[in-house]
C-alpha cells in the first residue's frame, strides 16, 4: 500500500498507561487521544491495572477503547512497550508512573525517538489536586461560573476539564510526530487536568489596563448576551441564530415581528435585541418545532433541534461524512462517534523521489547531531521539584519536574529501526528546526474568522509558526468582540486585503504558493469562489496542508449549513446535559464548542504536518463544529436506537449520585465530594451524622445500585447540613476522602484566581504584554508545554487590522510601487499602527 493511500498513522506504535486511572475522573482526556489516533491507524495499547469501583458502570470506554488492545499492567512488560512505542500516552500519579522507572528520563535513552505525552496531577499555588474532574473543577472555582436552575454552584456538566485536556494532548502528539519526522528528535509534552480547563476559557479570561468599559466589563462580569431558545408548540425547543449576513431581518420577517430600523448590530448594544428575544417566546410557541425549521431555513436562518447527548448519532448525515460508526454486537446495532479529523493524502510532490534519495543519511545526521546537543546530566530530584515554579521565560521553565535531563544515545528499538527510516526519506524537504519551537521556520496563512479557525491557527502561531492573518481592510467579522480578537489572533501578523478585488489576484497566489499551511473556516463552496479552494492551492503548492474548520463537515446533505457554538450546543446535547434531567437546557456561555472546534482543527492541521514530513504529501483536512461538540461527550453511543449515557446530572444539578457531587453545608457553602471505591464509602458509613446510609457501595446513580444511591443522597445531604463546608471537607480529607471546598468567586474572582495564581504565572498558562488599544494585558497563555530544548513562545502582541499589510506584501516579492498600487487601489490596506 502507499503512503498516499495508507492510514495517515499506520506503523506507528502508540501507548496508553492508564494504570490507577479512573475512567470517570480522566473522561475523555484519558479516552479521545489513543481513540482518534487508533481511527487514523496506529496500533494502540492500553495498559491498566484494577480497576476502579466508581468506574464500574461508567459505559464511555466501550467507545474510546473499542479499536484498541488491552493488557493488565506488569511493570517489566510495561517498560518494554514504552521503550519500543512511537508515542506514549502517559496518566496518573507520579508514585505509580516516576516511581516506577516509566517517566520520560527512565524511556528516552532506551528509545531517542519516544514522543512522551504526560497528563500530570493538576498543581497550582493551591496545591495538587486528584485526577477527578470535578475535584478539579470544584478547586478552580468553576462550578460558580454559570447559573443553574438553583442558587449556588452547580455541577457544570460540560466534562470541559477532561475535554480541554484530550485537545491538548492530542496537539502535542502531532506536534511533536512533526518534528521528529523532520529531525529524528523525540520529546515530551505534559499537561494536566487543569490545563485542560483553561484551554476552554481562552475567550472568558482576560485582564487589560485601559480596555473600553464594555470589553472590560466582559472579563469582569460575564457575557449578557441573550441565548434564543425556545420552546414550540409541541414542546419541543429550538436553538435559533442570525448572526449571519441577513439572518437577523430574515427571520423578524419569518415570524411577523416589526422590522428594526437601525439593524442586529446597534440593537444588540442598546437592549433592543434582548427586548425581541423575550418577546419572541410567544411567537415560537405558535406553531410546533418542525414547521419552524422548515420555514426558518428557507429563509436562511440557522436553527437546530435541541437532543440530548448522543441522539444525534442517529444523524443520517453523521454516517455519511464518517463521524458515526455502526456495527452489529451481540445482535444490537451499535452506533457510536467516528473518528471526528477527516484527513487525505495528496500525491507525492515531484520532489518527493528527489528527497527520498538523499535524505535518509542527512536525517540521520540530524539525528545523532540533535542527541549529542540534548544529551545532559539529569539532575536531582531537587531540581527537578523546583524546575516547576522556574521564572517563565527561563529554559529551565520546563514545567515538568522529570523533564530537566537529556536523552543520551539509544540502542536500536521500534521507532528508530521501523518509523524512522520512513519519515527520514522526506526531512531533506523539510526546513530544520533551529530551537524548541516545533514550528519554526513555517508559514500559515490564516483566511478564518469568528473563532475556530482563527484559535487552530494561533495555536500554530504558540508553537512558532509564522501566521500570516488575511482580513479584509475593514476587519474580520470578531473584530468587534474584543475578546474573540484577544483569544484568537495572539502573535499573528495581520494583511488587509480584499479578495473580491480584482487586483488581489496575484496577492493571493504568491501567499498560497509559499504556504506551509491554509486554514480556512468558510461555508462549503465560498473558498472555491474566493479562489483560495483545496484545488487551487493544490495546484499551486502541492505539499501544502489545506485545513477547513466546517460547520458540518465538507461533503453530506448538511454541508453547506451555518453553524456557529450554540447550535452545536443544542444539537450535541452539550446544553441538555448541563441543565440536568428534566430541566430546560442551559447554554455555557464561555462558547467551549468554539474553542473545542478550533483545538480540533489545530490537531488536524498538525496531523496533515506530520504526513506531510513522513510521507512526502500534501494533506487535506476536514475538521467540523459538530464533531468538536460530540467529543466532551463522546463515551454515549446508541443500542438499538437508545443512547446509552452512563452517569447523568440530577435535577438540582449537583451530580452523578452520592459519590460523585457537590454538597451544601450549613452556612450555604459547598464542596465536591469524590468516593472513589468501597473503603471510602465504607469510611462515610462510620460517620455519626450518616446513620442509615446503606452499606452497599452506590456512589452513582443509573446502575445496578440505583435505588441505594438514591437512598444514600439525601442521608449524606442531611448529615453535611450540620456544619460548614469547608468543616466537612477538612474533616473528609482526615478520613482519607477526596473533598473540595468550591471556593464561591464571582466573574471577576475567577480570573483573578487564574491570572493571579503565581505557579500559573511560572508555568506559563499566563501570558501578560502591552498592546496598543488596551494598554498592559493578560491572558491565558500558551498551555502546550514540550521539550527538551526550551520554546521562545509566540509573539506578545494582537495585530491591529492591515498593521502588517506592507511588510507581508513586500515579503511576496512585490515591489515598492506595486504595493504603493495595491494600497490606493484598496486591494489591501496598511493601518496607521505600525
Amino acid at each position: 500500500m502507499s503512503s498516499a493511500s495508507a492510514p495517515l498513522c499506520a506503523g506507528l506504535s502508540v501507548v496508553e498507561l492508564a494504570v490507577g486511572t479512573s475512567e470517570l475522573g480522566f473522561g475523555a482526556a484519558a479516552g479521545v487521544p489513543g481513540m482518534i489516533l487508533a481511527g487514523l491507524g496506529a496500533e494502540v495499547v492500553r495498559v491498566v491495572g484494577e480497576p476502579v469501583p466508581i468506574d464500574a458502570e461508567v459505559p464511555w470506554g466501550r467507545v474510546w477503547h473499542r479499536h484498541k488492545r488491552i493488557v493488565r499492567a506488569e511493570r517489566d512488560e510495561t517498560a518494554a512497550l514504552l521503550r519500543a512505542a512511537d508515542v506514549a500516552l502517559v496518566y496518573g500519579s507520579e508514585e505509580i508512573v516516576e516511581g516506577r522507572g516509566l517517566g520520560y528520563r527512565d524511556l528516552a535513552p532506551h528509545n531517542a525517538g519516544l514522543i512522551y505525552a504526560r497528563c500530570r496531577p493538576s498543581r497550582t499555588s493551591g496545591g495538587a489536586v486528584a485526577d477527578y474532574g470535578l475535584a478539579v473543577e470544584a478547586r478552580a472555582g468553576f462550578c460558580t461560573q454559570l447559573s443553574g436552575h438553583r442558587p449556588g454552584p452547580i455541577f457544570v456538566d460540560a466534562r470541559a476539564a477532561a475535554g480541554g485536556t484530550a485537545s491538548l494532548l492530542l496537539t502535542s502528539v502531532f506536534a511533536l510526530l512533526g518534528r521528529r519526522a523532520r529531525t529524528g528528535a523525540g520529546g515530551w509534552a505534559e499537561t494536566s487536568l487543569y490545563d485542560g480547563l483553561l484551554a476552554t476559557l481562552g475567550c472568558m479570561i482576560g485582564r487589560s489596563e485601559r480596555a473600553a468599559a464594555d470589553v472590560e466589563y466582559y472579563w469582569e462580569h460575564g457575557s449578557t448576551f441573550p441565548n434564543f431558545l425556545y420552546r414550540c408548540a409541541d414542546g419541543e425547543l429550538l436553538q435559533v441564530w442570525f448572526g449571519g449576513k441577513g439572518m437577523y431581518e430574515a427571520v423578524i420577517r419569518v415570524l411577523g415581528d416589526e422590522p428594526s430600523a437601525e439593524g442586529y448590530y446597534t440593537d444588540q448594544m442598546t437592549g433592543k435585541l434582548g427586548d425581541r428575544a423575550r418577546r419572541w417566546t410567544e411567537f415560537f410557541a405558535t406553531r410546533p418545532r418542525a414547521d419552524w425549521v422548515e420555514r426558518l431555513r428557507a429563509a436562511g436562518v440557522a436553527c437546530e433541534p435541541v437532543l440530548g447527548p448522543g441522539e444525534v448519532l442517529a444523524d443520517p448525515h453523521l454516517a455519511e461524512i464518517g463521524l458515526s460508526a455502526t456495527e452489529s454486537i451481540d445482535g444490537r446495532e451499535i452506533v457510536t462517534i467516528g473518528n471526528p479529523i477527516r484527513i487525505r493524502a495528496r500525491a507525492a510532490s515531484p520532489d518527493a523521489g528527489l528527497a527520498a534519495s538523499t535524505a535518509e543519511s542527512a536525517g540521520r545526521a540530524v539525528e545523532s547531531a540533535g542527541r549529542a546537543a540534548e544529551s545532559t546530566e539529569p539532575g536531582t530530584e531537587s531540581a527537578e521539584r523546583a524546575a516547576e515554579f522556574a521564572e517563565p521565560g527561563t529554559e529551565s521553565a520546563e514545567p515538568a519536574a522529570e523533564f530537566a535531563g537529556g536523552v543520551a544515545e539509544s540502542v536500536p528499538n521500534r521507532s528508530e529501526s521501523a518509523a524512522l527510516p520512513a519519515e527520514s526519506a522526506v526531512r531533506a524537504a523539510e526546513p530544520a528546526v533551529p530551537d524548541g519551537d516545533v514550528l519554526a521556520g513555517l508559514k500559515v496563512v490564516d483566511f478564518s474568522a469568528f473563532v475556530a479557525g482563527p484559535l487552530a491557527a494561533e495555536i500554530l502561531a504558540d508553537l512558532g509558526a509564522d501566521v500570516i492573518k488575511v482580513e479584509p481592510p475593514d476587519g474580520e467579522a470578531m473584530r468587534a468582540a474584543a475578546y474573540a480578537v484577544a483569544a484568537c489572533q495572539r502573535g499573528k501578523r495581520s494583511l488587509a486585503l480584499d479578495l473580491n478585488a480584482p487586483g488581489a489576484g496575484p496577492v493571493v497566489e504568491r501567499l498560497l504558493a509559499g504556504a506551509d499551511v491554509v486554514v480556512h473556516n468558510f461555508r462549503v463552496g465560498v473558498a472555491e469562489r474566493l479562489g483560495i479552494g483545496e484545488d487551487t492551492v493544490a495546484r499551486l503548492n502541492p505539499r501544502a496542508v489545506y485545513c477547513h474548520a466546517s460547520a458540518f463537515g465538507a461533503v453530506g446533505p448538511r454541508a453547506k449549513a451555518p453553524g456557529n457554538d450554540a447550535l452545536m450546543q443544542a444539537v450535541t446535547g452539550f446544553e441538555r446535559a448541563i441543565g440536568g434531567a428534566g430541566n430546560d437546557p442551559i447554554a455555557a456561555t464561555w462558547i467551549p464548542l468554539d474553542m473545542a472546534g478550533g483545538w480540533l482543527a489545530a490537531a488536524g492541521t498538525l496531523a496533515g504536518l506530520y504526513g506531510r514530513a513522513a510521507h512526502g504529501h500534501g494533506y487535506g483536512v476536514v475538521t467540523s463544529l459538530l464533531a468538536a461538540g460530540m467529543l466532551p461527550h463522546s463515551g454515549v453511543y446508541l443500542s438499538d436506537g437508545e443512547p446509552v449515557r452512563g452517569p447523568a446530572l440530577d435535577a438540582a444539578q449537583t451530580g452523578y449520585g452520592p459519590g460523585y457531587r457537590l454538597y451544601a453545608g450549613s452556612d450555604g457553602e459547598w464542596f465536591a465530594l469524590v468516593v472513589p471505591d468501597h473503603d471510602g464509602w465504607r469510611r462515610l458509613t462510620e460517620l455519626p451524622e450518616a446513620a442509615g446510609l446503606p452499606g452497599e457501595y452506590a456512589p452513582l446513580r443509573g446502575g445496578a445500585a440505583d435505588a441505594a444511591a438514591r437512598a444514600a443522597e439525601p442521608i449524606l445531604e442531611r448529615a453535611f447540613a450540620t456544619a460548614p463546608a469547608a468543616v466537612w471537607a477538612e474533616r473528609l480529607r482526615g478520613l482519607g476522602l477526596l473533598a473540595e471546598p468550591v471556593e464561591p468567586l464571582d466573574r471577576d474572582g475567577f480570573r483573578r484566581a487564574v491570572l493571579d495564581d503565581p505557579v500559573n504565572r511560572q508555568q506559563g498558562r499566563v501570558l501578560a504584554y502591552r498592546t496598543a488599544d488596551w494598554g498592559f494585558f493578560e491572558q491565558i497563555g500558551p498551555l502546550l508545554r514540550y521539550g527538551p530544548a526550551a520554546a521562545h513562545g509566540p509573539r506578545p502582541m494582537l495585530p491591529g487590522i492591515g498593521e502588517h499589510s506592507t511588510e507581508v506584501l513586500t515579503e511576496l516579492g512585490f515591489s515598492a510601487d506595486e504595493v504603493e498600487q495595491l494600497l490606493a487601489a484598496k486591494v489591501a490596506r496598511q493601518s496607521d499602527a505600525v
